[in-house]
């Protein structure tokens, strides 16, 4: 089965994601099945829509109509499409909407978050299907009142780089940290940061992989930090990683650190673990769903430096331990999906909207 379809992606920043990581591929998935597919994103629409609400929505929707879509895709942009699914000719076409991230969670006015939820649920109820990234999320639908039948739940694949994990058995010296996402705060690299500064200096080396424009207040604030602990010595700021040098980055590490107050998958987890990577990581959302404590990492409150600090130790001081649980998350990691299993999963998804049916 092939049609055309519009794949919504208009988030208000343009930067790389592990979500839009996703969509990408899934469209390159979709075309290379023959499906014609017209993508609304930051480089295919006029300069200064993104974050124009009202001029956004009627944009969107006129490419909509002016496609003759077969179904529409939405991701990354709820608050442009009221406007779309309350058109009478569009409310006629299949709708596939796909939940990465609560952003929510990334905000801290209580009632702005509980209207944002009542926002986001009615949207939802207006969708064919949901797609969800992790049981996490799934859980997260259900409370919006989007009931079960309608969400399929696909993890997002990884690159199954060939050959083993490197031997880190017969290694000396500083024990390697490495620390993957853009700088900011839900990342909370501050925390790692406080946490680094209550080991023995020496012991280790923190090297921060992550784009350092996300939120420019935030590495600011974050440089600031690391000098005034003393760290500069042995805190490295990478900047952002392509995929080779995020590969490299893994391989010459030996603990993997995720302090992140939420994440609704966790793709750099993954990838860490393919590469026998322990890791350390908050025991919130999702991360549980890819790092079992004491299998092949540890699990720390969000937001406790001195948890996080006492969890590192244990690692770096623990050197069996880290080479046991490293063992353990490459086997964990070769059960996930990689690309070829999501693209597959997915494209079967879009045919059952298509469709009509429920999956």
């Amino acid at each position: 089965m092939t049609g055309r379809i519009v794949f919504v992606m208009l988030g208000k920043k343009d930067f790389t994601s592990g979500g839009y990581i996703f969509n990408h591929r899934m469209l390159e998935r979709l075309r290379s099945r023959g499906f014609i597919v017209d993508v609304v994103h930051f480089w295919t629409v006029p300069p200064g829509l993104p974050g124009n609400w009202m001029a956004a929505s009627r944009y969107i929707r006129r490419r909509v109509l002016d496609s003759g879509p077969d179904m529409i895709i939405v991701s990354k942009s709820y608050q442009y499409v009221s406007l779309l699914r309350l058109s009478p000719v569009c409310r006629k076409i299949p709708v596939l909407y796909m939940m990465h991230h609560l952003e929510w969670m990334d905000r801290g006015n209580k009632l702005r978050s509980v209207l944002y939820r009542k926002y986001v649920g009615w949207l939802l109820g207006m969708a064919d299907r949901v797609w969800a990234n992790s049981g996490s999320t799934r859980s997260a639908l259900r409370e919006l009142g989007v009931s079960e039948d309608r969400i399929t739940v696909i993890s997002p694949g990884f690159e199954k780089t060939p050959g083993d994990p490197p031997d880190r058995g017969g290694r000396s010296g500083p024990v390697r940290l490495l620390c993957v996402g853009g700088i900011s705060p839900r990342k909370a690299q501050n925390v790692l940061v406080e946490a680094c500064a209550m080991l023995d200096q020496g012991s280790f080396v923190l090297e921060l992989a992550g784009s350092l424009d996300l939120d420019s207040e935030y590495t600011g604030y974050l440089k600031g930090l690391i000098d005034d602990l003393g760290m500069k010595e042995c805190v490295i700021m990478a900047g952002n990683l392509d995929d080779g040098e995020l590969v490299q980055a893994c391989r010459r590490a030996d603990v993997l650190v995720h302090p992140a107050y939420w994440e609704a998958f966790g793709m750099a987890i993954l990838e860490g673990m393919w590469q026998g990577l322990p890791v350390v990581a908050s025991d919130v959302a999702a991360i549980p769903e890819l790092v079992r404590n004491g299998d092949n990492g540890i699990l720390v409150p969000p937001g406790s430096p001195v948890e996080l600090a006492e969890a590192l130790r244990t690692l770096i001081t623990g050197r069996e331990m880290r080479l046991e649980m490293g063992a353990r998350s490459r086997e964990i990691a070769l059960g996930m999906n990689d690309w070829e299993v999501t693209g597959s999963r997915f494209l079967e998804l879009v045919e059952t909207v298509l469709e009509g049916g429920s999956n």
